[in-house]
């Protein structure tokens, strides 16, 4: 009996003493700061499990190189790259085939080696061709990452790999495995900043600053997952419209544990913030009673200006609207609300009302308050009565100015920022096969964009069409080379349209009106190609000058 015990035990310490890396991957372009929240989180679902060696590889870390995540994984037994972005691959598929050759030299072939987060949207493309990533783990993580550990741990990873939950890969007879892990339905027991290594330059927020202008370290947590809408250009289009809550009680853990660690502001990292009227102003008295300074993101339908002066006396200092575009025929290509398309073109066309209520509200109840466009997107094509869809075409610049225009002149921002329509594998946008509201604008037609379109190797492998480069998109937010983009922009667009959004702005100051700020790119900055006066005046560099960036 003694024996048989003894036996047990060290069987239970050789599984939870396997040694599990994280890998955070580098994000080349970004517009706005943030932490890789999955390497925290996955970690600290895997320690409460037992498992003891858990490294956390967060490659935005200052002092942390790619030879230094070679180093750690020669004795490692399952590797994760994990949090990727679909943006990511040329990053991911270097550093994966490096550390590879690297378990090569030691004999230790049989080591997995995973991707997870978006990146592994439609990726079938990619893992034809890349036989050194193991599999690709799609769908949330915190529960299938620790029953893919058991297997690890005990031996039978490969033997078992068809049944672990949300595991894709390349079957030994080359067919296509894939499963997407179930939602977590309880995330309460997971601390979110586990191991976290703050970095100032990439995690604080500088919407969070001191009334002496220091600023404020910041942390990123979400109180719930899922979204209601099916908004075609977002990832959320494709996942379930449950929304999952954080209990109060773990949030008020989690908030004394960041004050511990001198944090100072949070930004509440979730899809609709006042989807639960009750429940935001509840957590709006946790964060002030705990002492933080907060933002957050909402939907210009789901908030009222006895909300946003609630959240305002509780420490909210910033919330992010999502408007997308102004005209309803945009809204209804993209399937922003919910309903028959009766009521979906009822709610398009009373949403620029709503869009200029909002923003008023917001100046009054002292929140500053970001004016989002998305410029490319197709419209929708109305019948005479307007109340049918017979079709869609692109938008125009006459389109998207009518929107800049709307925002700086009715809605008077503090922010203003762009995006260009990017189809991001697990959207509608990208996904959709066939005549669909994207097919106008979308570079592959009728055919989805696959992950694949993000990665040079496969993109010549495959003969993927690409847009044209050029550096002045990253004007936009974070967009860089092979990134598939509307086919409704070009250089000279994103060119025009961004210094007629400057002309306005600079307009709107010289007349004595508050100075809009524009997110831009770090490095365009940097490079002095847009630059700011002290009035918050802007100027921009030629076109040409953007060419080679």
């Amino acid at each position: 009996m003694l024996l048989s015990q003894t036996q047990s035990q060290q069987t239970s310490t050789q599984i939870y003493s396997i040694k599990i890396v994280l890998i955070g991957e580098f994000l080349k372009h970004r517009s706005f700061n943030g932490a890789n929240k999955a390497l925290p989180v996955l970690a600290s679902s895997l320690v409460n499990a037992g498992f003891r060696q858990v490294l956390q590889l967060d490659l935005e870390r200052l002092d942390l190189r790619v030879d230094d995540v070679l180093k750690e994984i020669i004795n490692a037994d399952l590797i994760i790259f994990a949090g990727c972005l679909t943006t990511q691959w040329p990053e991911i598929d270097d550093h994966s085939s490096k550390i590879f050759a690297e378990l090569q030299k030691y004999d230790r072939k049989n080591v997995p080696i995973l991707v997870g987060g978006y990146a592994t949207k439609s990726v079938e493309d990619i893992a034809r061709i890349t036989p050194w990533i193991t599999a690709f783990c799609d769908g949330e993580g915190e529960e299938s990452i620790i029953e893919i550990a058991h297997t690890v741990a005990r031996g039978t990873f490969y033997q078992e790999m068809e049944h672990l939950p949300g595991l894709c890969f390349i079957t030994d007879d080359v067919k296509f495995h894939r499963t997407i892990a179930t939602r977590v339905n309880n995330f309460d027991d997971i601390d979110q900043s586990f191991g976290l290594v703050h970095v100032p330059q990439v995690h604080d927020m500088d919407i969070f600053k001191s009334s002496d202008g220091r600023q404020l370290k910041t942390a990123q947590i979400f109180t719930q997952r899922g979204c209601p809408w099916g908004c075609g250009f977002c990832n959320k289009s494709s996942e379930s419209n449950s929304v999952i809550r954080l209990s109060e009680a773990s949030l008020r853990r989690q908030l004394r544990q960041l004050k511990k660690h001198g944090y100072e502001a949070i930004y509440l990292d979730v899809d609709t913030f006042t989807v639960h009227e009750q429940a935001a102003k509840r957590e709006a008295e946790i964060l002030k009673e705990e002492g933080f300074f907060w933002g957050s993101n909402t939907r210009i339908d789901k908030i009222n200006y006895e909300q946003m002066r609630y959240l305002a006396e509780h420490n909210c200092v910033y919330l992010f609207f999502g408007v997308e575009h102004t005209l309803p025929e945009v809204s209804l290509a993209n399937h922003k609300f919910n309903g028959s398309v009766a009521s979906q073109i009822k709610q398009a066309f009373d949403y620029p009302a709503k869009i200029t209520r909002a923003f008023q509200d917001m100046n009054q109840a002292g929140l500053p308050s970001s004016y989002f466009l998305i410029l490319g997107l197709p419209k929708a094509k109305l019948n005479d009565k307007k109340t049918e869809i017979i079709g869609y075409e692109p938008t125009t610049y006459a389109d998207d100015i009518e929107a800049i225009r709307f925002g700086i002149e009715k809605c008077n921002p503090d922010f203003l920022n762009f995006n260009v329509l990017r189809f991001m594998p697990g959207s509608m946008a990208a996904d959709t096969v066939g005549d669909c509201s994207y097919s106008c604008v979308r570079p592959s037609g009728k055919q989805p964009i696959t992950a694949g379109y993000f990665l040079p190797r496969a993109v010549k492998h495959y003969g993927y069409p690409q847009f044209q480069e050029h550096g002045v998109y990253r004007l936009c937010e974070s967009v860089s080379k092979y990134q598939p983009i509307t086919m409704a922009m070009n250089p000279q667009r994103v060119y025009d349209t961004i210094c007629y959004a400057m002309q306005l702005i600079n307009a709107k100051i010289d007349a004595g009106g508050k100075a809009t700020k524009l997110f831009i790119d770090r490095d365009l900055i940097a490079l002095r190609l847009v630059t700011q006066d002290a009035q918050g005046k802007y100027a921009i560099a030629p076109l040409e000058d953007f060419a080679n960036i």
